[in-house]
């Protein structure tokens, strides 16, 4: 069976009922590309050209506002980077595919950019080291509570568009690899006390420079780096308003934890959303060595 169809029918057996408790990215998908994900389950066939970090979270759960300051918060339970990175182009949209959203896990979607060394990439990065800079906070994430809480949420965007989010590249970001990490903050249990739950998912990617007609002529490289970001263990705290928030109640407006998007950056908007993509073909995951980049082609077993 091609690895693109095996990955399809895994995503479409995780939408069973029994398994909507939790999620994760099962892929993610670049220019009709399709690029696997890192399924701590065991449900579905780990390669080892995955681009998806690593975790030991084998019920596909969460991190709680408890664990906010612990490296579990960064990229999941013991997230550990992947060896290869997926290219993306300068101003391209990355389409992450969750394996399933249950409908009552209310929320927002979040996206933030870290850069690694350009010699090694991100595959020995030192998590803890990285400085996350916002580029996605699905705003706004309470789209409207008519008739009555807890509403219609950015979550609710994201299963109408098959369970996915699209999250735009920077037409001006510096060419290079970057960690993206990609979550969901579900908030039906969120008047309890620690009762947040964040699902916070890393890939490594390898930007380069847009080409043709596609090319931006930014006016300002966008360079994220020391000083830009935010380490993830300072990104939110336990009593942010957007954590201990109850959904049910009107709430009017919600106040979306962790930093603001950065200057200059533009999200997709949540209209453009409710778009599905398919894959047409697997993609060539990259190795970075030397500061350059040579197409991952080893073994794909576990």
């Amino acid at each position: 069976m091609p690895p693109i169809l095996a990955l399809l029918l895994a995503a479409g057996t995780s939408l069973l009922p029994s398994a909507l408790a939790h999620s994760h990215i099962n892929y993610l998908i670049i220019n009709g590309l399709l690029y696997p994900g890192f399924d701590p389950t065991g449900r579905t066939h780990n390669r080892n050209n995955t681009v998806g970090w690593s975790t030991t979270a084998a019920d596909d759960g969460f991190v709680p506002p408890s664990n906010y300051s612990s490296p579990d918060i960064i990229c999941h339970v013991n997230g550990a980077p992947a060896l290869a990175h997926a290219p993306v182009p300068q101003g391209a949209k990355i389409h992450l595919q969750w394996n399933g959203w249950p409908q009552s896990h209310h929320g927002p979607v979040l996206s933030y950019l870290a850069p690694c060394d350009s010699t090694t990439g991100c595959s020995t990065v030192n998590k803890t080291a990285l400085e996350w800079t916002k580029i996605d906070n699905s705003f706004p994430a309470l789209i409207d509570e008519t008739p009555s809480p807890p509403g219609d949420w950015a979550t609710d965007v994201l299963i109408a568009s098959n369970n996915s989010w699209q999250v735009g590249i920077p037409a001006n970001l510096a060419p290079g690899p970057y960690v993206l990490r990609h979550e969901i903050i579900a908030l039906h249990y969120a008047n309890r006390k620690d009762g947040a739950q964040n699902y916070p998912q890393c890939v490594n990617l390898w930007v380069h420079s847009a080409e043709g007609a596609a090319a931006a002529t930014p006016t300002k490289t966008l360079s994220l780096g020391a000083g830009v970001g935010t380490p993830a263990t300072r990104l939110y705290k336990a009593t942010d308003p957007g954590v201990t928030v109850d959904i049910y109640t009107k709430l009017g407006t919600y106040v979306i934890p962790g930093p603001t998007v950065v200057a200059g950056v533009t999200p997709v908007p949540l209209a453009q959303q409710r778009v599905s993509s398919v894959p047409t073909a697997d993609g060539t995951a990259l190795l970075v060595t030397a500061g350059k980049t040579v197409p991952f082609l080893g073994p794909t077993g576990r």
